[in-house]
């Protein structure tokens, strides 16, 4: 099993094509600090199984927002933003 860090300007986690990516595994949060920091058991793609992400994060109200400073194969920077909000 691969294991790393990544910081959230660290390159890209995944060989995506098309922009699509999977990973689980279990997630700590630091409510002082804004950040989630995942361990992927399982990924799509197989050399980020065991990676350890830290991402920025912000709740308000309802909504949590993840954010990661990231770059493309290419190089290109890039922002992901997974948003999700508590449905009622």
């Amino acid at each position: 099993m691969q294991s790393g860090r990544r910081s959230p300007s660290a390159p890209n986690n995944s060989q995506a094509v098309g922009g699509y990516d999977a990973y689980f595994g279990s997630y700590t949060v630091d409510d002082a600090a804004g950040t989630v920091t995942q361990r992927l058991v399982g990924a799509l793609t197989a050399e980020n199984v065991g990676l350890v992400l830290t991402r920025s994060m912000q709740v308000s109200g309802d909504e949590l927002v993840i954010r990661l400073d990231t770059a493309s194969a290419d190089g290109t920077p890039v922002v992901r933003t997974l948003r999700w909000t508590r449905a009622g």
